[in-house]
């Protein structure tokens, strides 16, 4: 119990300090705490003294802690959607959506049949749509982080980007779900698989209305109430979906989009208190696992062929399908700067591929890996995008008088050819 307690304290200070760190160098605290974890394991301080630190019996209560921060983290995570934006979708977001998500997920499938097939393990199948859905994902949480601190939320490619990313999600929850449904054929789990439509029937037309007079009758200064609310519901959903045989962040995540958007920051900040404490432990349990040490010349190419395959497929995507809906090129670039974030979404993903056994330790390795690259990356392709600007205002920003004339050169021009 001393070393669980000395873990907790050391994990939270390492977390909050490289997060810190990340910040005043322009990325997402999100890239730091990554690195907290990835410096707790064999990479980088070595075995014997990452089991020093972290011994085994003190591991399993780290793995507990963990799975309550990242319950709590997908809470946030569909508490932060806009019901309203997805329902006013229209033709960009969902080409946008759509394209980001398919290109990267058919880029991954296809390298997994071919170049990582010698880390499949028994299911080709399983083993090809795994590797798609985690090259596939955007953090949507990161993004909005990204957004807010670069004062891009109000502008267009702000809101298209928010809202792309949470159709996204959405298609690459589902998507896992389906995955995880395959890589467990156990009859029970099979069985109660066909529960979860009727859960997400209960939950959106009966449990949601309910939620909302509980809500409404509750003081809205009273935020430690709303805030048990909030998370003892994520926590309950989150026991029903692991029941089901999916994965406790389904329920956790639902709950978070049926919340009533009029307590959100309210509950918010409760829930985010909890995270701070309890999400740490996640990012440690993740970097136990990341062993690099023993990485060889045909696993370096494969992680080249990983990243390119994420990447590529990643902005190809994005920038292609925005192009095609009228989007401008710079704008463009930038909605794909912003669909490359991955960040700690993506190791939960690449978590519950490990833990029901989908990838090997050293794939897992290079998979988070890629996820701290390409979330990296973000800040410094949104800069770019920024210097090719005429200038720093926001989109639809110029005054009348010089979109007038501008239009006019360019009506002048078209002709003269």
């Amino acid at each position: 119990m001393v070393f669980l307690l000395l873990d907790l304290v050391l994990i939270t200070i390492a977390a909050r300090l490289l997060g810190r760190l990340a910040e005043k160098t322009g990325q997402p605290a999100v890239i730091g705490e990554i690195v907290a974890g990835i410096i707790a394991g064999p990479t980088i301080i070595g075995t014997q003294v990452s089991n020093a630190i972290f011994p085994t019996d003190v591991r399993s209560y780290l793995s507990a802690f963990a799975n309550v921060g990242v319950m709590v983290f997908m809470f946030i995570a569909g508490l932060e959607m806009n019901r309203g934006s997805l329902k006013g979708s229209g033709r960009s977001v969902t080409v946008v959506a759509l394209s980001s998500y398919l290109a990267p997920f058919l880029f991954g499938s296809v390298a997994a049949v071919t170049v990582l097939a010698r880390h499949e393990n028994g299911n080709g199948l399983t083993f090809a749509f795994f590797i798609g859905c985690s090259l596939a994902i955007t953090a949507f949480p990161v993004l909005a982080r990204i957004l807010q601190s670069r004062n891009m939320m109000g502008t267009r490619i702000g809101q298209l980007g928010m809202t792309s990313a949470a159709l996204d999600d959405i298609l690459a929850w589902c998507v896992l779900a389906v995955v995880i449904g395959i890589a467990q054929p156990e009859l029970d789990h099979q069985f109660r698989l066909f529960l979860f439509i009727p859960l997400v029937a209960i939950v959106w037309w009966i449990v949601r209305p309910m939620l909302t007079r509980i809500t409404d009758r509750t003081d809205p200064k009273a935020t430690g109430n709303l805030a048990f609310i909030g998370i003892s519901g994520a926590l309950l959903l989150g026991a029903a979906t692991e029941w089901i045989g999916l994965h406790l962040i389904f329920g956790a995540f639902l709950f978070g989009v049926i919340f009533p958007r009029k307590h959100r920051e309210s509950v918010e900040s409760g829930a985010r208190l909890l995270s701070s404490i309890f999400l740490p432990a996640f990012f440690v349990v993740a970097g136990l696992q990341v062993d690099l040490g023993s990485l060889d010349r045909a696993g370096v190419q494969e992680f080249l062929i990983i990243l390119v395959a994420a990447i590529g497929g990643k902005l190809s995507g994005t920038y292609i399908s925005a192009r095609a809906t009228g989007i401008k090129s710079r704008e463009a670039a930038a909605l794909a700067s912003l669909m490359n974030t991955r960040g700690l979404t993506e190791l939960i993903i690449l978590n519950i591929g490990l833990t029901l056994g989908l990838i090997g330790p050293q794939l897992y390795s290079l998979l988070v890996l890629m996820a701290l690259i390409t979330t990296a990356m973000t800040a410094p392709l949104l800069t770019l995008c920024e210097r090719a600007k005429p200038s720093r205002r926001t989109l639809n920003s110029r005054p009348h008088s010089d979109r007038t004339a501008r239009d006019e050169a360019e009506a002048g021009t078209s002709v003269g050819s």
